[in-house]
């Protein structure tokens, strides 16, 4: 069963993708921010990770330069892929946020995307086949 942490500060959205990747049969954590998602890391380990760029507390890239520190004593953290979901200007993002030199970094889509494009993207970021 494929893991994915959700980390959004939007409780409709992690509900929403929650739900849908749950029903698809993955195994769903969520997280409220970067802070959040970092403490769940201790004890959930995603295969991929959706990840939206401004939250309260600690923001996107906050989070992910927080894994990049964590997986230095925990490997484990050092190669998981995410892609951004973000309703910031997505066309923008990647160079203002400095993702695009992140190989772990997969795709940027803007929140208005069809969930099950962001599905489909997780299974063919994850090699997965794109069945139900």
């Amino acid at each position: 069963m494929p893991k994915i942490l959700i980390v959004d500060d939007e409780y409709s959205i992690r509900a929403l993708f929650e739900y849908m990747f749950k029903d698809a049969g993955y195994e769903v954590v969520t997280a409220k921010n970067g802070k959040d998602a970092l403490e769940k890391l201790n004890d959930f380990l995603p295969d991929i990770m959706l990840v939206d760029i401004v939250m309260p507390e600690m923001d996107g890239p906050s989070f992910i330069l927080g894994l990049k520190k964590l997986a230095v004593t925990r490997s484990e953290l050092a190669g998981i892929p995410f892609f951004v979901l973000t309703g910031e200007n997505y066309m923008k993002v990647g160079a203002h946020y400095a993702f695009q030199n992140n190989p772990n970094c997969k795709s940027f889509l803007p929140k208005m995307t069809p969930p099950e494009q962001v599905l489909g993207l997780a299974k063919h970021i994850l090699g997965l086949p794109d069945q139900p």
